[in-house]
């Protein structure tokens, strides 16, 4: 090969070469120019999920401060509404106590009582049958009691005065299988309920005075 031939050989490496070294920087030009839109793509997304998940946290921590908000403010309704019935009740329970107290005084108004006790021992003979009738009374009622039996003809009483009431009479059949409870005391016990509700509505108008 003569000198020439080697120039030119030469001439077309260094060409080649150049062109692999020019081809490579255009890829990794390429590659750069990639990775750099493929960094500002992954930091574009990066922010919006980051900036979704504030969004949600920040969301969600406000739901969570409305619910709390909410439960507490059930709990002050409810220990409010419970304050409120047990001053009533207890309230109520008092009234009802001052009139027991004030019933105490009935035997006081003398044909007002004995007219009650007439009446509760009507009623309980139409529910205790038999001839023979037993009567336990208040010894201080004995006297009335026995001028109120007198119109009962056909039927035999015994007269036990072993009670101690505000007023009235317990009536037991001879064999002892029925008996009517006709004291003041028990009927404000089987009407206690009712006389609660009726005292709640005379004074409040409704049950819902513990309501906001």
């Amino acid at each position: 090969m003569n000198d020439s031939s080697i120039l030119t050989t030469l001439k077309a490496s260094e060409n080649i070469s150049r062109r692999i070294l020019e081809q490579a920087e255009e890829v990794r030009e390429k590659m750069l120019s990639e990775a750099r839109r493929n960094a500002e793509e992954i930091i574009a997304r990066a922010r919006k999920n980051a900036e979704e998940k504030k969004r949600k946290l920040i969301k969600q921590g406000v739901e969570d401060l409305e619910r709390f908000k909410e439960q507490e403010l059930i709990k002050i309704k409810m220990e409010y509404r419970k304050r409120v019935y047990d001053h009533v009740w207890s309230l109520i329970d008092s009234i009802i106590s001052a009139a027991i107290s004030a019933l105490q005084k009935i035997r006081e108004q003398e044909e007002r009582y004995k007219a009650f006790l007439s009446k509760a021992i009507a009623n309980a003979l139409d529910m205790v049958s038999g001839e023979e009738i037993i009567l336990h009374i208040d010894k201080r009622d004995e006297k009335i009691v026995k001028h109120l039996i007198k119109p009962y003809d056909g039927k035999r009483f015994k007269i036990i005065p072993d009670l101690t009431t505000v007023g009235g009479v317990v009536i037991v059949s001879g064999d002892s299988l029925q008996e009517v409870d006709e004291t003041i005391e028990n009927r404000i016990k089987l009407q206690y309920k009712t006389i609660r509700e009726e005292l709640y509505n005379l004074i409040f108008g409704d049950l819902n005075a513990g309501d906001w």
